[in-house]
Formats: C-alpha cells, sequence, structure tokens
C-alpha cells in the first residue's frame, strides 16, 4: 500500500496536481478516488450533518429493500440493502426489515441536506428498472437498479415525495398570499 501511495505521491507531483502537506495529498487523493471510512463503509463526503443519529432506528424508515446498486470507484453492480429516511439514503451489504442500521456500516450515504434529483435512468445503464439519484452539490450520479418496474416507481416515487416535502416546508411567519 504504501509503494501504491508513493507512487501516486510521485505523479501527482510530476504532473503538477500536488505542492504541499501530506494532508494536503491525502486530500487530493481524497477528491480523485472517493473516500471510504474503516472497513470499506462509507463517507459521506462532509455532508453529514453533526446532529444526524449515528443510528437509523426501524421507526424512522420510510423505505427498505433490496437493490443492485453501482459501486462508487470502481462502477460493479453489487447487490445492497437501502434504507430510505427523511435525512438519507444509506446501502448497505446486509439487511432485514424493520431492523436498526449503524449509519457507520453503511457502504453509501447521500444525504438530503444536499440538493438531489431523481430519474428513470433505463437509457443511461442499459438496464431494465434502473433509476438514478443525482447529487446536484457536485453532480454525481448514484445508480441503482431495482427488482421490478413497478418496485422502481415506488423507489422513485419515494424519494421525490421526500425531496419535495423538504422544499415545500414554508417559514411559520410567511403567508400564502392568495
Amino acid at each position: 500500500v504504501a509503494v501504491v501511495v508513493l507512487g501516486l505521491c510521485l505523479h501527482l507531483w510530476c504532473w503538477g496536481q500536488f505542492s504541499g502537506t501530506m494532508a494536503g495529498m491525502l486530500d487530493r487523493m481524497k477528491e480523485m478516488f472517493g473516500q471510504s471510512g474503516p472497513n470499506g463503509s462509507a463517507a459521506p463526503d462532509g455532508e453529514m450533518d453533526p446532529n444526524t443519529p449515528a443510528f437509523v432506528a426501524s421507526k424512522d424508515i420510510v423505505k427498505e429493500g433490496w437493490v443492485t446498486k453501482q459501486s462508487r470507484n470502481i462502477r460493479e453492480w453489487r447487490r445492497r440493502y437501502v434504507v430510505l429516511t427523511n435525512d438519507c439514503i444509506a446501502t448497505f451489504k446486509n439487511g432485514v426489515p424493520g431492523q436498526s442500521y449503524a449509519l457507520k456500516d453503511a457502504t453509501e450515504l447521500v444525504f438530503f441536506n444536499t440538493a438531489l434529483a431523481v430519474k428513470s435512468a433505463e437509457q443511461e445503464t442499459g438496464k431494465d428498472n434502473a433509476f438514478c439519484v443525482q447529487r446536484t452539490k457536485d453532480g454525481r450520479y448514484f445508480y441503482f437498479v431495482a427488482n421490478s418496474q413497478q418496485e422502481k416507481e415506488e423507489w422513485i416515487g419515494a424519494i421525490g415525495r421526500l425531496m419535495v416535502r423538504r422544499t415545500v416546508i414554508m417559514d411559520p411567519e410567511e403567508e400564502c398570499g392568495y
């Protein structure tokens, strides 16, 4: 691992993409290759609200189930258990309906505090029942494949309703004006 890191550092330095401290180099490498937590767990790219609880209680789950998801770096398709809450979409290697989950065990976390878009993605992926979530802060796409057309529509609908719900909350002092 050290040889690979050293080689990458040398490569970046030669191409003028790195100058500065080792911390700066690590930050640059995270930008280039994504960020993973311990044991391959997800790192939410600094978007996690500090007030977010460390666990997702079963009562807070809006929708959950098995889908196939495209991996972050290698772009392989992997079966993942997806948990949708009012705050985020989290994917896990294992899952059981009604279970609580530790966010540190998630393989991917996408928080709703960054604007999102959700849509069908069958053309982009070449797969039936595909949909994607786009994080608009950086344009990153997260691709999923549901087990059926009906499940795909349920996922898109559930995610879309949460997005709309977050954007239409009005200030209590504000009046409708009609």
